[in-house]
């Protein structure tokens, strides 16, 4: 049988092509979740339609707060006059052993529904960065009045870099800067492997 040897050139090129396949990108898992992801807003405080009792902003401790008493299903807006007409901050705190030593990390957002007429825009600080995300219209006001299931869901992720996530207390702060409601669904943080929770 006639051996045919690939020219230089040939050869190059078929190693190029070889290398030139995308790397998989690193495995990551859910490091800490808030709600379940269903489409609904029943496991948050003042859910479904009292978000006129608001009276203060999220504050949610991993491994110790309850969505049901600490995480309001709505997160008003500063064009909100139900909830002082200014901008609003929920906090996420939570206490990592180790963190994972690199990779990319994500903030995963599910939102049942957001303002149909001004969607809020977010500022959100994971350990002092800030990123920036406008949201879409959603379907109107019925989801904030007890009826979740009208609303438009939207659902986003926050990629960033392991190496913002440090041990010890660890915060990532959502601020609505501008604009009116979003209504939560779940939020969660996807790392590497690496990280381990601690109190």
């Amino acid at each position: 049988m006639h051996n045919r040897r690939l020219s230089r050139p040939a050869l190059l090129a078929l190693l190029c092509c070889a290398f030139a396949q995308p790397l998989p990108a690193a495995e990551t898992s859910p490091l800490w979740q808030i709600g379940t992801l269903d489409g609904s807003t029943a496991e948050f405080a003042l859910a479904p339609g009292d978000h006129r009792k608001f009276k203060e902003d999220g504050f949610f401790i991993v491994g110790e707060s309850d969505a049901r008493r600490d995480w309001p299903y709505a997160h008003p807006g500063p064009h909100d006059a139900w909830a002082g007409g200014q901008p609003h901050t929920f906090t996420i705190l939570f206490g990592l052993k180790t963190p994972p030593a690199s990779g990319e990390c994500r903030l995963e957002v599910a939102l049942a529904d957001t303002h149909a007429g001004g969607p809020p825009k977010l500022a959100i600080q994971i350990n002092g960065r800030t990123f920036e995300r406008s949201l879409p219209r959603g379907a109107g006001d019925a989801s904030i009045n007890g009826e979740p299931a009208k609303g438009r869901p939207h659902k986003f992720t926050l990629p960033f870099p392991a190496e913002l996530l440090r041990p010890g207390d660890n915060d990532i702060q959502i601020t609505t800067v501008e604009g009116s409601w979003m209504l939560y669904d779940a939020i969660a943080l996807a790392t590497p492997a690496g990280a381990e929770l601690q109190p």
